[in-house]
């Protein structure tokens, strides 16, 4: 075996990460949180959004979040860490859930977690969400945390605070958009040298006269805070997605990152209206422009040789990849087929797995690791 080895710049988490994977090891995945835990989670567990302690090397912070079974119409958001020379261990804070929907205003009915930042020049974590007044969240918005002494303890109810009383982007009716939500946003800053200064990319999901949730789209920014919605008019289908989606699936939560040169984005698809959600991908070398889909079959959890079953990862969703200790994980929450064969019925449990499978993506981008075994010769890992 030769070592594969690669600068991976995780641009949404704001730090480099220089490690080594190495192929041929035994693929591994766990339950890392059960909704057996806490009945604010008794649902469902999604969304984990994990970066590195920014005052604590060596350990680990995830914000998720969460579901109760006694009512389904909201959801909240927790915490938890883990030492990153073991990621499936994860200790959850006994203060959970430690933000929630607002007594009032536009985020007063649930909320759902999107993207979490570590900010270095405000020393303070930014959390993106989507929120309603209803059931569905429809607006996103930006809730602003200091990190706090050890990164961790800190970060508390009381801590975490609203930033304006409005959405930092709600749905845009006029055309081109003609859009009635905005939701789930995947957040990505990059430092501008010429313009000496950060930029921002916000991919979002969305629904409308397109259908639900028929694809993504960009929005821009200069702070994180004030957003511009861009409206791709490449798209052939003048959709104004940044790339061409698959018809009548659904895209919902998303991960950005960027791997080398590439840009990620790790999406949930429910293809065919959510007859089978799973993870999926789409590349590109620029930010804006040449996004491609990879096939949705590419990571299609059936393929996990050795970890798939149907009684717990027939549907897979919320999909993040991370970079740990030079190792490439995939966390996702997943559930088993529901009796009834209705998704929205799942037990969705939080899972962890290890990526040691190497694909190629597309022409000038980077390969990735997924979850399964290593295909002999596949990947420059795998040989």
């Amino acid at each position: 075996m030769t070592n594969f080895s690669q600068t991976v710049i995780w641009a949404s988490l704001g730090l480099v990460l220089l490690g080594t994977a190495w192929a041929g090891s035994a693929p591994r995945g766990e339950m890392v949180l059960a909704r057996s835990s806490h009945p604010w989670m008794s649902q469902q567990i999604e969304e984990p959004c994990i970066l590195p302690n920014p005052k604590v090397p060596g350990r680990l912070i995830m914000f998720y979040g969460a579901v109760p079974a006694a009512n389904r119409n909201i959801a909240a958001i927790g915490k938890a860490w883990a030492d990153s020379s073991d990621p499936f261990t994860w200790r959850q804070d006994a203060a959970n859930p430690i933000f929630q929907p607002a007594a009032q205003g536009w985020d007063a009915g649930s909320i759902r977690l999107d993207t979490v930042l570590y900010i270095p020049e405000e020393d303070a974590y930014y959390i993106y969400y989507s929120g309603t007044t209803g059931t569905v969240q429809d607006r996103i918005g930006l809730a602003i945390c200091p990190v706090g002494a050890d990164g961790y303890s800190g970060v508390t109810a009381a801590a975490i605070t609203r930033y304006g009383t409005a959405p930092v982007l709600a749905p845009e009716s006029a055309a081109p958009f003609h859009e009635d939500m905005a939701s789930q946003a995947a957040v990505l800053r990059e430092w501008n040298a010429a313009n000496k200064g950060w930029d921002w990319y916000m991919y979002y999901s969305y629904r409308g006269k397109d259908g639900v949730l028929p694809g993504i789209r960009l929005a821009t920014s200069r702070d994180g805070k004030a957003w511009q919605r861009h409206f791709n008019e490449s798209d052939p289908r003048g959709m104004g997605q940044i790339f061409v989606s698959t018809p009548n699936a659904y895209y919902e939560w998303h991960q950005i990152s960027k791997v080398g040169s590439t840009y990620v984005l790790c999406i949930e698809v429910g293809v065919e209206h959510g007859v089978r959600w799973r993870p999926g991908l789409a590349v590109s070398s620029d930010p804006v422009k040449g996004w491609s889909q990879l096939d949705l079959d590419t990571m299609l959890q059936t393929k996990w040789t050795g970890l798939y079953d149907d009684r717990t990862l027939y549907h897979v969703a919320t999909p993040a990849f991370y970079c740990i200790e030079g190792k490439w994980y995939l966390f996702v929450q997943a559930c088993g087929k529901p009796g009834n064969g209705n998704y929205i019925d799942g037990a969705w449990e939080m899972w962890g797995m290890t990526c040691d499978r190497v694909i190629p993506t597309r022409p000038g981008c980077a390969e990735l690791y997924i979850p399964g075994a290593p295909v002999a010769g596949a990947g420059g890992g795998e040989k």
